[in-house]
């Protein structure tokens, strides 16, 4: 048996690894720890609405109180003048738009027809 059979370099080479390896996590975790800086750090867990968590209050939620609006709504007038300027806006595109559609139905044909030979004629550099 030689050397390479027993795995003589082939085990140093694991050695070596697995020596790299524990020296790159050594350093990755000491990375991970932090010196306080004189913050004051809180112990304190953090509110429900905070944490992504339910706050459990021991209560029913009220549902019957109507949630405040995030903005200040339309009042009926504007409501009325917003949909005028819609309709007008719409009618004016409709009127732009009467032109009639031009048949292409024999132009789409013969282009179907020849569109693959034309490719395959391309292809092949013919």
């Amino acid at each position: 048996m030689t050397e390479l059979d027993r795995g003589g370099f082939f085990s140093g080479l694991r050695v070596a690894l697995a020596g790299a390896g524990i020296a790159l996590a050594a350093s990755q975790l000491s990375a991970c720890t932090s010196v306080n800086d004189g913050v004051p750090v809180s112990t304190a867990k953090p509110s429900g609405l905070s944490s992504g968590q339910a706050n459990n209050t021991g209560t029913f939620p009220n549902l019957n109180i109507p949630p405040k609006a995030a903005n200040q709504q339309f009042t009926p007038d504007q409501k009325t003048a917003k949909f005028s300027e819609l309709k007008s806006a719409q009618g004016s595109q409709a009127a732009a738009g009467t032109g009639s559609v031009p048949n292409d139905q024999p132009r789409l044909k013969k282009i179907a027809a020849t569109h693959a030979a034309e490719t395959l004629a391309e292809i092949e550099g013919n």
